[in-house]
């Protein structure tokens, strides 16, 4: 999850780059900082949805073949 978060400015439209949650923070205060000192930082966060860990995918598989394998083991 670490290219997770995008942040954008509420001012100007500025986007950060993909990263993790603390780096994209990072780097919108910067951008506040630099761009538009008087104003307190705001935007939104994107959060990308086909990136690595995200969506729980992989435990729910994990979870259906446990549940198939003591339905199979009960039966026995």
């Amino acid at each position: 999850m670490a290219d997770s978060y995008r942040y954008r400015c509420g001012e100007c439209g500025h986007r950060t780059s993909w990263g993790s949650e603390s780096q994209g923070e990072k780097a919108i205060e910067g951008h506040y900082r630099r761009s538009h000192p008087t104003v307190v930082p705001g935007g939104m966060v994107e959060f990308r949805k086909g990136s690595s860990g995200g969506g729980g995918g992989g435990c729910l598989l994990a979870l259906v073949i446990l549940v198939v394998i003591l339905i199979i083991a009960s039966q026995h």
